[in-house]
């Protein structure tokens, strides 16, 4: 009977959670718009390429096409640099609505004439509103999360990028660049309608002494919340975590604690980066024509995989919480380094004068591969990651300096995908990325610490080790 009970009452709490999952279904809504901008790119770089449909309704050369690709990711930098400011002004919550607004603006440029400019000013803005909303979405999240449903939120919210990046390249195949901006329009704008009416989060709010919506926050968002004793104890971390100015927080982020966790981040992001998770979905069109990919028609493929992909994504709302967050970067970065070895081998035996149809599931295998596990572990569990790794004190800071980081390498693997093909052939690219991978999982192994279950309070107790024996052994339990 007590464990009927127990069962009984864990179903009771977790439905008291609704509003935060309403909050993340708010933010996957949000995400599948970013995801509708990536998935753009793949099937319009292959469509306006003048050498391959010289008569398109917009003919760009490569070096325009190169730009087009990185320009969201050079934008998302001074994206995440305003990010600082408006957070630490008007909270994560507002912050993350703002991020709609140059999105709406990116899809309007497609409205007004079609040129090269204008799809560079569209991407540009594109990058602003991702730059932000990768600041500001973690740190909601971490805020309003309960400890045993924050990995599935974060993970449901993000994962709308995949559904949006499905969407993206099925509407590319068919829509010309203005309808598809038309119908992008539409939850863009309905994100900015209902996100508007969710409240603040309960740590901005006590940051700004305003108790008695603090309240209401928590009730909010947990129903079964013993309001006056988490409102105590928020204000009590808050108080002994606060900073009082933005140049204070940045002086923070300086201490031991601080620069440790930094550095840990600091040292996947740009291996993850330039080892090909922007530029293979970017260019997988092309890359699977240049492949020769016969076997089925590469338009499709791209729209079958990222099917596939967005299909698994909704797993990673039970996998991370289930099996931990190291344990699937672990997996998954092991997973991807196989894929493009397989994307390598395939360009050597095609460079051997090797042409065989059935080989061509290697590229196709290796492509699902890349997707599925970009879906389901790489993207999810770095932005849980961000929402519970700092401190609130300098929380901001350090989300929004690791996504600038994170938009600077985009941008710098993105622009150099093409020169790289040139100089060093498609087979030695790929297997530099695979490389990129296996360095991956070896230091998430030794140094990335285990964040599953814990609040973050504890979390900062792990960093600080004065609890680390114990935390690990509650976790082994």
């Amino acid at each position: 009977m007590d464990s009927v009970s127990q069962i009984i009452s864990n179903r009771r709490n977790r439905f008291t959670l609704w509003p935060q999952w309403l909050a993340a279904l708010e933010l996957f809504l949000m995400s599948s718009v970013v995801g509708l901008q990536g998935g753009w790119t793949s099937p319009f770089l292959s469509k306006l390429d003048a050498t391959i449909n010289p008569n398109s309704e917009l003919p760009i050369t490569k070096s325009e096409a190169s730009w087009i690709a990185s320009l969201t990711s050079f934008a998302q930098t001074f994206g995440a640099m305003f990010g600082v400011i408006l957070v630490y002004t008007i909270g994560s919550k507002q912050s993350t609505l703002i991020t709609g607004i140059p999105m709406a603006l990116s899809w309007a440029c497609f409205l007004i004439i079609k040129s090269v400019p204008l799809i560079y000013v569209s991407r540009i803005l594109s990058g602003l509103s991702l730059g932000l909303y990768q600041s500001a979405f973690v740190l909601y999240i971490g805020e309003i999360s309960h400890p045993k449903i924050r990995g599935a939120l974060v993970a449901l919210s993000i994962n709308g990028y995949s559904i949006g990046y499905f969407c993206g390249n099925l509407m590319g195949k068919y829509l010309d660049m203005w309808l598809f901006a038309t119908v992008s329009l539409v939850p863009t704008l309905l994100f900015l309608g209902s996100f508007s009416m969710m409240p603040h989060t309960p740590s901005f709010l006590v940051l700004n002494s305003k108790m008695d919506e603090a309240a209401k926050s928590i009730r909010f968002y947990d129903r079964n919340a013993d309001v006056t004793k988490e409102l105590d104890a928020l204000s009590h971390f808050m108080r002994a975590n606060r900073t009082t100015t933005l140049v204070s927080k940045l002086w923070a982020i300086n201490s031991p604690t601080n620069r440790k966790i930094l550095f840990k981040v600091n040292v996947v992001i740009p291996l993850i980066k330039f080892s090909g998770i922007y530029t293979i979905p970017a260019y997988m069109e092309i890359i699977l024509k240049n492949v020769k990919i016969q076997t089925i028609n590469p338009t499709d493929l791209v729209i079958i995989v990222s099917f596939i992909s967005s299909c698994f994504s909704l797993l990673a709302t039970y996998t991370s919480d289930e099996f931990g967050r190291t344990n699937m970067l672990l997996f998954s970065s092991i997973s991807i380094a196989f894929s493009t070895f397989l994307l390598g081998l395939n360009y050597q035996l095609l460079d051997l004068g090797i042409d065989n149809k059935n080989l061509q599931w290697l590229s196709i295998l290796a492509i699902v591969i890349f997707q599925l596990f970009t879906a389901i572990g790489i993207q999810p569990i770095l932005a849980t990651i961000l929402s519970e790794m700092f401190a609130p004190n300098i929380k901001i800071v350090g989300v929004s300096f690791i996504n600038a980081l994170n938009g600077l390498f985009a941008f710098a693997s993105t622009k150099s995908y093409q020169p790289m093909i040139e100089n060093f052939t498609e087979k030695y690219v790929f297997w530099i990325y695979s490389l990129l991978f296996i360095a991956i999982a070896v230091y998430i192994r030794l140094f990335i610490p285990e964040t599953k279950g814990k609040s973050l309070i504890e979390i900062q107790e792990m960093l600080l080790d004065k609890k680390k024996t114990e935390l690990n052994a509650e976790s082994d339990s």
